[in-house]
């Protein structure tokens, strides 16, 4: 996940996709997913949240928490090596990008539309938070309908 998508959950102010982000954290929370964060999004939310002395301690609180359920990583020179190397104009997304690409993730989840719409990179889809919450449930569709007995299909397992 993009650092977006985890201001959007430590944020006390109503962010755009903040309910889609919540829904995937909870999600991972239920080991329903598997999720990974580099620590540099930790490092950049702080930062964001630097000026509000007020949420500090509740952004430290919400990190602790996090860190339980959520894969946190560490860059690595692989993904400096290809971000350097990858021309991109933002830097930080391409460490992002390429670090999720090097951790063989599924999706790349961002609220960056530039980002969340670019076609996939070897496998690795992107998207926004509220797609993303659309794939899980149609995935949890599929999931409840597989095996059943319908005209169409017989039973299966």
């Amino acid at each position: 996940m993009d650092t977006n998508v985890l201001i959007d959950v430590l944020s006390v102010a109503q962010r755009p996709a903040a309910e889609y982000s919540s829904r995937i954290f909870q999600a991972i929370r239920n080991f329903k997913l598997e999720g990974v964060i580099t620590v540099q999004s930790v490092v950049d939310a702080a930062y964001v949240f630097r000026n509000a002395p007020k949420t500090q301690q509740l952004f430290r609180d919400r990190i602790l928490q996090i860190r339980n359920y959520v894969n946190l990583e560490s860059l690595n020179d692989f993904d400096l090596q290809d971000a350097l190397l990858s021309g991109e104009q933002d830097f930080e997304d391409a460490l992002q990008v390429y670090h999720a690409y090097h951790a063989r993730c599924d999706y790349f989840i961002t609220s960056d539309q530039d980002l969340s719409s670019r076609p996939p990179l070897s496998g690795m889809q992107f998207c926004t938070p509220g797609e993303f919450v659309r794939k899980m449930q149609e995935m949890a569709l599929e999931e409840r309908t597989k095996g059943t007995l319908t005209p169409e299909r017989t039973f299966e397992g």
